[in-house]
């Protein structure tokens, strides 16, 4: 007996192997210092759901400030803002301030 299914048409289809990218989702990478500054600014979590927090805050952000030196760049979102710094593929987030402007509007 064969593992393969019918597809729409009737027609038997093999299972797909699907290749994971090593790298997906895993070049946003919050600094122990980031961690810290979110558990007492924004929410206290455990160390996982913390990562978690940032890492999707990151994600959803948006960019609005790159530095003149070095390769920081400042992103904002829902009035969190992230400072991350680029090494390699790999984003690395410094630390974590909570915004005093309010960014929604500012184009």
């Amino acid at each position: 007996m064969s593992l393969s299914k019918k597809n729409s048409r009737g027609k038997r289809t093999r299972p797909r192997n699907h290749k994971a990218n090593p790298l997906m989702g895993n070049y946003i990478i919050p600094t122990e210092h980031a961690i810290k500054r979110y558990q007492e600014r924004i929410r206290m979590m455990n160390l996982h759901k913390t990562q978690n927090a940032i890492i999707e805050g990151v994600r959803h952000s948006r960019l609005i400030a790159l530095t003149k030196y070095g390769d920081r760049e400042i992103r904002e979102n829902r009035g969190i803002v992230f400072v991350c710094e680029m090494q390699g593929s790999q984003l690395y987030v410094i630390t974590v301030l909570i915004s005093e402007v309010d960014l929604r509007f500012v184009i």
